[in-house]
């Protein structure tokens, strides 16, 4: 076969396969639109969730940051002068303020339940309602908390838990909780500190013993922790 005729053919074929590309593309292209837009689409459904829940967390910390200054502020007693009002930002009592900033933190924790301000409110709110002897309120919150959360707060929330067992007379589970969590080495709760509170249950509960013995473990296992000095003069005291 000649040159020339070689040529015309690679020509050919390649202008075959062409139009074959061509019209593929062409069979496909609705498709082929379909699938970019619903590619544009996720990817601003991304970007655009991404953005609201940056919104919501903003949102919630601002909130949450209002709150706190309610549960900081001032105590002025009221004036006695007639006509006179109480200043912006400050609370007669601290009854008053604690029963000011429970609201705050419990309206951030009902709007935003599934940020990290959302549930150190709750935490907040729990602490707040300890301090107004409303124990039952502040187990269920603590639960809700403890429930919700693994990182400080849901230890924390269990520690609070505790100090509501015993408030209560439940040493038994006060010692059970703070027992589970002395064990865990690797938490975000200081050992040292929750073994002290071990053993202020326990001398709540009568059992000297045992009290003797958590505070000893501070002294032997935490030489260097600010509990040690108080817990070996209490280890003294108990014989």
């Amino acid at each position: 076969m000649k040159a020339r005729q070689r040529h015309q053919l690679k020509q050919n074929d390649f202008a075959t396969a062409a139009m074959r590309v061509l019209a593929a593309a062409t069979a496909n292209r609705d498709r082929l639109i379909v699938l970019i837009v619903a590619v544009v689409v996720l990817l601003g459904a991304a970007g655009g969730f991404a953005y609201w829940r940056k919104s919501v967390a903003d949102a919630a910390g601002a909130e949450f940051g209002a709150a706190l200054a309610i549960e900081q502020s001032q105590i002025v007693p009221a004036s006695t002068l007639p006509g006179a009002t109480q200043a912006p930002g400050t609370y007669p009592t601290e009854t008053a303020r604690s029963e000011a900033a429970l609201e705050a933190f419990r309206s951030v924790a009902a709007e935003f339940p599934g940020t990290d301000a959302g549930r150190a409110a709750r935490y907040h709110q729990a602490n707040t309602l300890v301090g107004l002897g409303r124990l039952d309120e502040a187990e269920t919150a603590y639960r809700e908390v403890s429930d919700d959360a693994g990182d400080l707060y849901g230890a924390s929330a269990r520690m609070g838990l505790a100090e509501v067992y015993a408030l209560q007379g439940r040493y038994g589970e006060a010692v059970t909780t703070l027992t589970e969590l002395s064990a865990n080495r690797d938490g975000t709760l200081p050992v040292d500190g929750v073994l002290w509170q071990l053993a202020e249950v326990h001398l709540k509960a009568g059992q000297r013993d045992e009290a003797r013995a958590a505070f000893q473990r501070v002294v032997d296992e935490f030489p260097e922790s600010p509990y040690a000095a108080p817990a070996r003069q209490r280890v003294a005291e108990l014989g």
